[in-house]
């Protein structure tokens, strides 16, 4: 809660000399975590799997023939059926 009923102090002048100070501070620390950091990451098997996975979840040649029917304007866009799909997905999926 802000108190209103205490008068305010002006803030003093800020000079190029204390931001140049605390620039060089917030430099030198963020150096010394990085320099003090020694942190590792294991990776768990299903990530390991995933990453290595080779099979094709996105039919790529569908795709380039949907990216050019819609270029060429043969495939029509339907928004409200889209729409309708979209948040029948998002319900059905929570």
């Amino acid at each position: 809660m802000i108190d209103s009923t205490q008068p305010t102090q002006p803030i003093g002048p800020v000079t190029s000399q204390d931001l140049r100070a605390r620039t060089t501070a917030k430099e030198s620390q963020a150096q010394e975590s990085q320099s003090d950091s020694k942190s590792s990451v294991t990776l768990s098997t299903l990530t390991k799997k995933i990453q290595n996975d080779d099979s094709r979840d996105v039919d790529y040649a569908r795709v380039a023939e949907m990216r050019a029917a819609l270029a060429a304007g043969e495939l029509p866009l339907e928004p409200t059926k889209i729409a309708r799909a979209l948040v029948q997905d998002m319900f059905e999926s929570h």
